[in-house]
């Protein structure tokens, strides 16, 4: 598996995946990201939206095929390293245990900075009931 930046030509698959797993679609293409890929095929997705010293981890999905083989701590992995050094965030409602393991904490949503606010990520594109996880560089 190698770990590469996402190109336009893999928004087609990353879309399927993310489809596929009932994530949201939206602002994919706006944040950096990248893909990871098996014999050729993207099977794992990770996306970065970078604002200002903070930055949402977003769009993490690994095909189903390929999970429990360390693809999702991997593109997780590369994305809190680009970040640099910024203080990371992200929603979700089906890996919590797993992100606090990786040294998430949930916070309130109401305590994420005034500049994550315009994000897809917390201004509609997922329910506000997702929690919300940071991690500090």
């Amino acid at each position: 598996m190698e770990i590469l930046v996402r190109r336009a030509g893999d928004l087609d698959a990353v879309r399927s995946l993310l489809s596929a797993a009932e994530l949201p679609l939206d602002g994919v293409d706006a944040a950096r990201g990248w893909v990871a890929l098996s014999g050729g095929a993207v099977v794992g997705h990770v996306g970065l939206e970078e604002l200002g010293a903070s930055a949402i981890l977003r769009s993490l999905v690994v095909a189903p095929a390929v999970r429990g083989r360390g693809v999702g701590r991997a593109l997780l992995l590369h994305a809190e390293k680009e970040s640099a050094g910024r203080t990371v965030y992200l929603r979700t409602r089906t890996i919590n245990a797993w992100v606090e393991r990786l040294g998430y904490r949930k916070i309130d949503i109401a305590d994420i900075p005034a500049e994550l606010s315009a994000s897809p990520e917390f201004s509609g594109a997922i329910c506000a009931s997702v929690p919300v996880y940071i991690k500090h560089a």
